[in-house]
């Protein structure tokens, strides 16, 4: 799993095995070690949404997602999920994606990505 980060935007790229994972499992994380502690991401089914959440809990980043979304994307051609969280003055855009093979890199070691949709 990817994340990307810029300035209110949180974007997550997810492998096909990772989505099979979270159907499976009901949740996917993903951590970086720092000398000084963890960053850790990830994402977490829910029963009862109806729609995104995300929350800044304890040094984790944490997507909750509808479990129905979760149970129907493997296999689908469903390409992700996207919102945008308000509160206050303040906005969140948050996007879940497939990770598509990347164009300018070795395509023989992208085997868990999903196709690119421009090939």
């Amino acid at each position: 799993m990817k994340i990307r980060i810029e300035d209110n935007s949180v974007r997550y790229r997810l492998r096909r095995s990772e989505v099979d994972t979270l159907a499976e499992k009901g949740s996917l994380w993903a951590t970086t070690n720092f000398p000084e502690g963890n960053f850790t991401y990830g994402l977490q089914a829910q029963d009862g949404l109806t729609e995104l959440r995300a929350t800044y809990e304890e040094g984790k980043i944490i997507l909750r997602i509808p479990k129905k979304w979760i149970e129907t994307w493997p296999g689908s051609a469903k390409i992700g999920f996207e919102t945008e969280l308000k509160w206050n003055d303040a906005a969140l855009h948050v996007l879940i994606e497939n990770d598509f093979v990347c164009l300018d890199r070795d395509i023989a070691s992208q085997t868990d990505q999903y196709p690119n949709p421009k090939v």
